[in-house]
């Protein structure tokens, strides 16, 4: 007798049936309670085991890789299970099944006429949108009346306290075919609208920050016609234009038809997990790029281009340029005065020694002219006297070369602070040009409590039902669905 436990509960198991179990696959355990009471299963099993290193191989188990336990053999060994791929379609609606018949081979049987009008039509084709590209989603089905077109006269309910949105037909007849990347055949006809119904959700994050002066809003928006039947969705894969709420639709048109709902838009289980899903996505996947002058205390969020942070930083960086050049300027500008005053004093200096040189000289030459007079008169004079006179002289001649000297020393200090000063003015000109080309990008990233899901439900999606010879073709009626 042989038996298969499946189980992801270990706590719910028998400890007994536990340890007689012979051969194990043991997946990835999210809680540690149930690691410890598989692990005593194990010891139960196996008492030689390694208790510590089972715990760590089973910490560390990555998905689809199992550790198989067998207790003939002396250790434990990992494997990976192979990728599968199915497709569960579900139910088969009653336009479906011409198409699975078509499928099989097998033929409809004849109808009587009174019956005629209830009998399927050929098959039907669709092709899928995607996002970014200019063709829109067109559905073609062969038909030889008007009785038998897609969906139901009647709106299928939105199960559970689902939210429900009606987009509006903002295109019209030609538009669609313009969208569709089809030209307008000449017998081409409007036989009224189809709703499908898709997944509409869209957030509103703010951000705001005082430090960054950042008060900006952000919108995400998703809107996918076939979302995974598991509820499982790649957010970022299915992102489409903004829905303006006051563009929605209070109700659909009167005497359009409608597909029907199917899972996971059926599951109101499903749909909530995926709102939070959706939620949590937000939160880890948002953010907007603050540039940043921190020198100069600039900041820009995303609603300011780069061009124009740069106009910014260069004004604030030119005021605070022409505050500091003025600044150097007059320092130095003191210091020269101060030299220019100094030298102007020296200036005065030498021309009073030269105009006392001169008078020196004078009263010297009259002296030596007295004296050698003197030789050949009654009176004579005194050398000394000559002498002095000629010291007098000499000292005045000292004066004004000394005047001379100092005003060529005040000459060249002011030569050096004026050149010193051109230095420093260059200096803080290349400065300031520096921070204000310094630009650095902050990441800023949302509060959970910042982010709003306004949108989050079942969007009935307008579709033309266009009428080609014994043809109809969906031609979506949407501007919005060509972007999602």
């Amino acid at each position: 007798v042989g038996l298969v436990l499946v189980t992801q509960n270990p706590v719910d198991l028998d400890y007994k049936g536990l340890s007689n179990t012979g051969t194990w696959f043991v997946g990835k355990l999210q809680t540690d309670q149930d690691k410890q009471r598989l692990l005593d299963g194990l010891q139960g099993a196996a008492p030689d085991m390694n208790r510590g290193a089972y715990d760590k191989m089973i910490s560390s188990l990555g998905k689809r890789v199992f550790l198989l336990h067998n207790v003939h053999e002396k250790k434990p060994q990992l494997f990976q299970t192979r990728w599968a791929m199915n497709y569960l379609a579900g139910p088969l609606t009653r336009t479906q099944i011409p198409a699975v018949n078509q499928l099989a081979g097998a033929k409809p049987e004849a109808l009587p006429p009174d019956s005629a009008a209830q009998a399927s039509f050929g098959t039907i084709e669709t092709g899928a949108a995607v996002y970014g590209q200019p063709a829109a989603a067109v559905t073609q089905t062969n038909v030889e009346s008007e009785a038998e077109l897609p969906g139901s006269a009647t709106r299928p309910a939105v199960p559970g306290r689902m939210a429900e949105y009606f987009l509006p037909n903002d295109l019209s007849f030609t538009e669609a075919f313009s969208v569709a990347g089809r030209s307008v055949p000449e017998e081409a006809r409007s036989l009224g609208l189809i709703y499908r119904p898709a997944l509409l959700a869209q957030s509103r994050i703010r951000y705001l920050n005082r430090k960054y002066d950042l008060d900006y809003e952000q919108e995400h928006t998703v809107l996918t016609t076939e979302p995974d039947r598991r509820g499982v969705i790649r957010w970022e894969e299915v992102l489409a234009g903004n829905v303006a709420i006051d563009s929605l639709d209070d109700k659909p048109d009167p005497r359009a038809r409608f597909g029907s709902i199917e899972a996971p838009l059926s599951e109101p289980k499903t749909m909530k997990s995926m709102q939070s899903d959706f939620l949590d996505w937000n939160y880890h996947n948002s953010s907007v790029i603050v540039r940043a002058n921190e020198d100069l205390d600039i900041y820009s969020g995303p609603q300011v281009s780069q061009a124009e942070f740069r106009r910014m930083s260069s004004e604030a960086a030119r005021e605070k340029r022409e505050v500091e050049l003025k600044k150097v300027a007059d320092k130095f500008d003191k210091k020269i005065d101060t030299v220019l005053s100094r030298m102007k004093r020296e200036e005065r200096e030498l021309e009073e020694d030269r105009s006392e040189l001169s008078q020196r000289k004078m009263e010297e030459y009259g002296t030596h002219a007295e004296t050698v007079l003197s030789l050949f008169g009654r009176r004579k004079k005194s050398l000394s006297r000559s002498l002095s006179k000629r010291r007098m002289t000499e000292k005045a001649e000292a004066d004004v070369k000394e005047s001379l000297q100092a005003i060529e020393e005040y000459e060249r200090q002011v030569k050096e602070l004026q050149a010193e000063q051109e230095e420093a003015l260059e200096e803080v000109n290349e400065r300031w040009e520096e921070i204000a080309s310094q630009v650095s990008e902050i990441e800023v990233t949302p509060y959970k409590k910042d982010i709003q899901v306004e949108l989050f439900g079942v969007a009935w999606t307008p579709y033309y039902l266009a009428q080609i010879g014994d043809q109809v073709l969906e031609l979506e009626g949407y501007s919005g669905a060509a972007k999602s």
